[in-house]
């Protein structure tokens, strides 16, 4: 009987050790800041990992402020990818407990983002852009498309196992955004006029990449609303331009685009360069989705 029951036991301990082996045989987790970086984190990564962001789709990364429940998987992460140049403030703290974890977009591509950065365009708007360099880095087709080759490197190393898997994901990843920017550009060559305003600076990269015409936007500093000498001077360009419509975010406030498309009978319209309504599911597609919205822009009469 003493005999069965040890047996019994060892059978108990067993199991426990099994099942507390398969706990810790979970999906490493992958954390990005924002939402683009998990999306391309996603579909780089494939199936063998869990990737989620921080900072919700639906939040201005300029004025959010993390919960303590927010950091948890910053803490539980195998890898951390934020984007740098000051835009997640709010999480230096956290984001300096996980060195060796945590790389930078901006680090990723210092190589390459002085070739637009410096380039004529955004000197011309300089004085309108964020302290230092504009950290949008994830509106360029031209750094996501370097990012993705990047990122494979860096994944490699830290996860060699599934290094076949980021290359073969990396290699439809560059395919998709090289047709991508093709699309664009063969679009773009359909209209002669691309006035451009919208509600905040996101989209300097964009804009000078295809030749878009940037004549300015609604806040000049993210989530402060304009004053009423701002407002004058952007209505003087939209009549100046003719322009047909006006841009919001989801992530700000919407009231002063409101007062704008009123007093100037502009049509609202909507860019979301975080992808916050979910609706698509890769880097390529949170392009082709604001692409789109321009394009109505350019089209009105």
């Amino acid at each position: 009987m003493k005999y069965l029951n040890a047996i019994a036991l060892l059978l108990l301990l067993m199991f426990a050790v099994s099942c507390q082996n398969r706990g810790e045989r979970k999906k490493p987790l992958l954390v990005a800041s924002i939402h683009p970086y998990e999306l391309i984190l996603r579909q780089l990564a494939g199936s063998d990992f869990d990737v989620q962001s921080i900072i919700p789709a639906s939040a201005s990364p300029h004025s959010w402020s993390p919960k303590p429940s927010d950091l948890k998987a910053l803490m539980e992460a195998s890898f951390v990818l934020s984007n740098g140049m000051g835009l997640e403030e709010s999480l230096q703290k956290s984001l300096a407990t996980r060195p060796n974890e945590h790389v930078e977009v901006a680090t990723l591509l210092k190589d390459v983002i002085p070739l637009i950065a410096t380039s004529d365009h955004h000197d011309e708007l300089h004085e309108h852009k964020h302290e230092g360099d504009d950290p949008h880095l994830w509106t360029s087709t031209f750094l996501m498309s370097r990012l993705i080759t990047k990122l494979e490197k860096e994944l490699s190393s830290r996860f060699p196992n599934s290094s076949l898997v980021f290359k073969q994901n990396a290699d439809i990843m560059r395919g998709e955004m090289d047709a991508l920017i093709e699309q664009i550009n063969e679009e773009r060559r359909a209209f002669s006029e691309t006035g451009l305003v919208t509600y905040h600076n996101s989209f300097l990269y964009f804009t000078h990449e295809f030749d878009i015409e940037y004549l300015g936007w609604v806040q000049f500093s993210p989530g402060k609303e304009p004053n009423p000498k701002d407002l004058t001077e952007l209505g003087n360009t939209i009549k100046e331009h003719k322009v047909q419509a006006v841009f919001i975010e989801p992530q700000m406030s919407k009231k002063a685009g409101e007062l704008l498309a009123k007093e100037f009978d502009l049509k609202l319209l909507t860019l979301d360069p975080l992808g916050s309504d979910n609706r698509v599911a890769t880097i390529a597609e949170l392009f082709m989705d604001n692409w789109n919205s321009m394009k109505e822009a350019f089209t009105l009469k």
